[in-house]
Order: structure tokens, then C-alpha cells, then sequence
């Protein structure tokens, strides 16, 4: 590392900051430029007109998915799929990301307005955001494989405790509930069964203002009301 960073001088500075963060040795730097630019620059492009980090962004955010999704996959081999898509969530929500943006000193390095640095609510989701489009950044610059080794060794390995994610107790109904009181949405659910079955299930459909946004089934209606706020609640990125 020493020996690559003492030849990273001047116009190099970008390349130096991403390894530091990173472990990557960047190849296409203009790529890491736009995973690092915010929106707000957008009215400032340069010459070559760096994009702002919003497309990486939604391609990070579906690799980082991948990615937490096979580690918990095989992390937990006897495990339901309600418990590994609550355990997904509990990784990428918000407040994570935020966090591990924080630990890794993403928005120091970003290319954004001054006056959005004294705004801490904004830097939050500011970073995450970043860290979502650095992830992007470095899969298309390095491949799935380089990408998934900074998720589950820098990210996941270093910062989060998964085990003591598993014992935090979470009720998604109550975040989008909350959500849509803020909001002033009318929020509702509607209970059925199916009393066809051998063994009868309660079938739930979240509604919001009236439109039909999710339906689950479980042996538990509560259970199924919790389902449909749990995908709710990753719609609305809400924070866990």
C-alpha cells in the first residue's frame, strides 16, 4: 500500500483518497469522480462534464443487496427467508449506511457544496448515498467479485457486528405508521383467510391512501401485517 500511495501525488489525489477508502486501486478514475460528486454540483460540471452520483447510486444499491444477500445466504444455512430479508434490511437501511459512510470518511472527499457540510441530517443520507454509488463505482470498474470483497471484508467485517444485529428488535409497522402520520397518509390493512386450505392462513394487503402497495400470507396476521411494512419500509428507505 505504501509503495502504490507514494506515487499518487497532485493531479492523483482522487486515486490516492479511493485506495485509502477503499483497499481498490482504481483503474477508471472518472468513474469514482462521479460516485463522489453530489447532485448539488450539478450546476458547477466542468469541462468534461462529471455526472452527479445519482445512476451509480441505484447500481450500487442493487450490487450491495447481492452481495449482503449471499453472505447471509450462506451465513446462516437453517435460516427462513423472513429472517434473512430482516437481516438484509437491517444492513443496507439508511442508518447503516450512513454509519459505515461515516466510519470511512466519504463525504470529506466528496465533490458537494460548502454550505451542505453544516447540515448533519443532509451529510447522512449524503453519504450513504455515496457509499451506494462507491460500490457501483468499483464493480464496473473492477467486477462483482472486487465489489463483494469491500462490502464483506471492509464493510460488513469490520464495522458491523451482525450478531448483535440479529438481537435488535425492530418493528417495521410502527416505522411506517409513523412514516404515514408525518406524511398524513391514510394508512390501512385489510384481513382475509383461506379457509380452502388445510391449514388456514391470514392474508394481508397493506394499503396506503387506497392504493393496494403489498399482500402477505403467514400463520399469523400480525406476522403478515409486519411482512407488508417490512417491504414498505425498504420502499420508503426509511431508517431501522
Amino acid at each position: 500500500m505504501a509503495q502504490f500511495l507514494s506515487r499518487l501525488t497532485g493531479s492523483n489525489t482522487l486515486a490516492k483518497q479511493v485506495y485509502r477508502v477503499t483497499g481498490v486501486k482504481p483503474g477508471k478514475l472518472r468513474i469514482y469522480q462521479e460516485a463522489l460528486r453530489h447532485s448539488s454540483m450539478s450546476d458547477h460540471a466542468n469541462n468534461e462534464q462529471i455526472l452527479n452520483n445519482e445512476r451509480l447510486e441505484f447500481l450500487g444499491d442493487a450490487v450491495l443487496d447481492a452481495v449482503v444477500a449471499e453472505l447471509l445466504f450462506k451465513q446462516f444455512p437453517k435460516k427462513n427467508e423472513g429472517f434473512l430479508t430482516e437481516m438484509r434490511t437491517r444492513i443496507v437501511n439508511r442508518e447503516q449506511l450512513a454509519y459505515l459512510a461515516s466510519k470511512l470518511g466519504l463525504v470529506e472527499i466528496m465533490d458537494i457544496k460548502r454550505d451542505l457540510h453544516q447540515n448533519r441530517i443532509a451529510l447522512k443520507t449524503i453519504g450513504g448515498n455515496a457509499l451506494e454509488a462507491l460500490i457501483g463505482a468499483i464493480y464496473l470498474d473492477k467486477g462483482f467479485k472486487t465489489a463483494r470483497d469491500f462490502v464483506v471484508n471492509r464493510l460488513v467485517g469490520q464495522y458491523l457486528d451482525i450478531e448483535k444485529l440479529m438481537t435488535t428488535a425492530v418493528s417495521h409497522k410502527a416505522l411506517v405508521m409513523k412514516w404515514a402520520q408525518q406524511q398524513k397518509k391514510v394508512l390501512r390493512f385489510q384481513h382475509d383467510v383461506t379457509p380452502d386450505r388445510k391449514i388456514e392462513l391470514h392474508v394481508v394487503t397493506l394499503y396506503i391512501d387506497e392504493e393496494a402497495w403489498f399482500t402477505e400470507e403467514n400463520h399469523s396476521r400480525k406476522k403478515a401485517e409486519e411482512l407488508c411494512c417490512e417491504k414498505a419500509v425498504r420502499k420508503l428507505n426509511l431508517t431501522v
